[in-house]
């Protein structure tokens, strides 16, 4: 039987909780706005760099499928000390991102995504510092083993930059280990823990700070 989980276990396998001990960086401009449609995989993941100690870096990385077509990709990085906020916001094709493993209830769902957003305008735009790589994998967990969430309500997070990301729908998600890199910064404290989520009708509303 699946595992009902608490708003705070959520907030654990999303993508507000390293973000969250962020929130005093203060903004260095307004990011765009934009609503979206998500129908099936999403996925997202905070990366924490601990390269420099005394000014760990996070990596906010959110993935939605749009449709068969398309996902939208929105990522934030920022370091503790406030002098720099790396963002954007953008579409890519569905042959950046890879899905093995078949439903995300099964336990081996691997989701690779491998795109450089400088090869799209759209992320050039939309972006505040540059443009670049991201290089990351989600390896599901079986529900067995560290539980799921299912949750139907508003759910707002907050990224480094200041900007929140309004979430309303059906989500059934799973943790996933989360590996890679995301504009040359990864997660150096340890394994990293995201999440793999089926998303139903979900609309998804990303506001500036």
């Amino acid at each position: 039987m699946m595992k009902q989980f608490s708003r705070t276990m959520l907030t654990v396998m999303g993508v507000a909780v390293a973000a969250a001990g962020l929130s005093a960086i203060p903004a260095q401009a307004s990011g765009p706005t934009r609503s979206i449609s998500a129908n099936g995989l999403g996925g997202s993941v905070n990366f924490v760099d601990m390269s420099n100690p005394a000014d760990p870096v996070t990596a906010s990385v959110n993935l939605s499928q749009t449709s068969n077509n398309s996902y939208l990709l929105y990522y934030s990085i920022a370091d503790q000390a406030g002098t720099f906020t790396d963002f954007s916001i953008g579409s890519i094709p569905a042959s950046s991102v890879n899905v093995s493993g078949g439903s995300v209830n099964t336990g081996k769902v691997v989701a690779t995504l491998n795109v450089n957003t400088c090869d799209f305008a759209e992320f050039i735009a939309n972006g505040q510092g540059p443009c670049g790589t991201l290089d990351i994998t989600w390896t599901e967990l079986p529900a067995s083993v560290t539980g799921s969430f299912a949750e139907r309500s508003n759910i707002v997070d907050t990224f480094p930059n200041g900007e929140k990301m309004v979430q309303v729908g059906d989500v059934l998600g799973f943790t996933a280990l989360v590996s890679g890199t995301a504009l040359n910064f990864s997660n150096t404290g340890g394994p990293a823990y995201g999440s793999l989520a089926q998303q139903k009708n979900v609309t998804k509303t990303f506001t500036g700070p």
